[in-house]
């Protein structure tokens, strides 16, 4: 019997650009997602047969291009986060977006992290007047659509906690498309491959590592059966930081504040071991790239 495939995707976004989302300002880039979480999840991807997106902040990939490179050569799809992680993507002036795209498109695939076909945008912050932005820079799918209602407080939440709460306020409040699965998302005559994040049936619910942490071992794995079952393909969408220690790699105590990082090393590594081996159990985990269909006369 076929498995369904399942893509795991990494937003590769440094510490700094974390605090930035909750409102601190004039930080200097963080290399720590790049010099250790990233080694530490090639390292696990490959020992359990998982071949993952990585979705990279353009801005970093000239400073950070041997990180880079490790993630393609190591059969891993490289795809943009964006140039610079701006707050509020939907929001910015078509050209604004146009920049974003074009820009960090060339840098990563500069920095050796092959074609890059993908996006998705900081925050899941997209709405249908950003597809035609992305099809004329050359993207193949878009994987921001975060299709449920919990979207709304995850948003209150973040503003609580942010320093900065009318920068959060600029976000879309709800999703950008409510479709479970993968699809053709259709604006203005024109359409582009949709991933989204995979949310349960009924009560929508995330199957995202940030919920990772406030589920037990049982209900997750129960949750991953119900797609497989289903024969449904999954999102499963984590951070770099999920490998990171605050204390054991010197994080930013500030950052204490994001979900999972008081938590120590060791037990974050195993939580990520457990997650992704169950879904390499129940599924083929392939980037998302590996999961378009072919382009119109390639190969030809």
């Amino acid at each position: 019997m076929t498995r369904p495939p399942a893509t795991v995707s990494v937003d590769v976004d440094p510490v700094d650009l974390h605090l930035v989302g909750y409102g601190f300002r004039g930080l200097a880039p963080d290399p720590l997602v790049y010099t250790r979480a990233v080694p530490r999840l090639l390292e696990l991807f490959s020992s359990l047969g998982v071949r993952a997106t990585f979705f990279v902040v353009g801005r970093d990939a000239a400073a950070h291009a041997d990180a880079v490179r490790a993630i393609a050569a190591a059969g891993h799809e490289v795809a943009s986060h964006s140039l610079t992680h701006p707050m509020a993507f939907a929001r910015l002036p078509e050209e604004g977006k146009r920049r974003e795209l074009v820009e960090s498109r060339g840098g990563l695939e500069r920095a050796g992290g092959g074609r890059v076909v993908g996006f998705r945008s900081p925050n899941f912050d997209f709405d249908a007047r950003s597809i035609a932005p992305l099809l004329d820079a050359g993207y193949r799918y878009d994987a921001s659509a975060y299709p449920t209602p919990l979207l709304l407080p995850a948003r209150l939440l973040l503003a609580l906690k942010s320093r900065d709460p009318a920068a959060v306020r600029g976000l879309r409040p709800w999703p950008s498309s409510w479709m479970r699965r993968p699809h053709r998302w259709a604006a203005a005559g024109r359409s582009i491959q949709e991933f989204p994040v995979s949310v349960t049936p009924r009560l929508r619910f995330p199957v995202y590592h940030t919920a990772r942490y406030f589920m037990d071992e049982r209900r997750f794995r129960s949750l991953l059966d119900g797609f497989a079952r289903r024969g449904e393909p999954l999102s499963y969408p984590l951070h770099a930081v999920d490998a990171l220690g605050l204390r054991e790699d010197g994080v930013d105590p500030r950052l204490a504040r994001h979900p999972g990082l008081g938590r120590g090393l060791a037990a974050k590594l195993a939580l990520l071991a457990s997650s992704i081996g169950a879904i390499a159990e129940r599924f083929d985990a392939l980037p998302f790239a590996a999961r378009l269909e072919p382009e119109v006369g390639a190969g030809a």
